[in-house]
């Protein structure tokens, strides 16, 4: 399956683009594209332990199984007042 993963705000910057893709198999867990990320994606390795992944618009962890087609985003922590 192919996964399509929104970058937000330092995240962006980092990659340098709005998303990556990535092609995994079917049943893959959010965890197994926080691998993929970390292996394919130098440039977010290092921002991984702290950002989080959502699923058409809610937050998972990496037990997640994403459905095909469903929007992925990594999202960095967000801080402010």
């Amino acid at each position: 399956m192919r996964f399509k993963i929104r970058l937000f705000a330092m995240l962006r910057e980092a990659q340098g683009a709005e998303h990556v893709a990535l092609d995994l198999e079917e049943g893959a867990t959010i965890g197994a594209v926080r691998r993929a990320i970390a292996e394919g994606f130098p440039a977010l390795a290092v921002h991984l332990p702290s950002a989080r992944f959502s699923a058409s618009c809610r937050f998972v962890g990496d037990d997640h199984v994403p459905a095909e087609g469903e929007e992925l985003a990594l999202i960095p922590p967000v801080s402010g007042g």
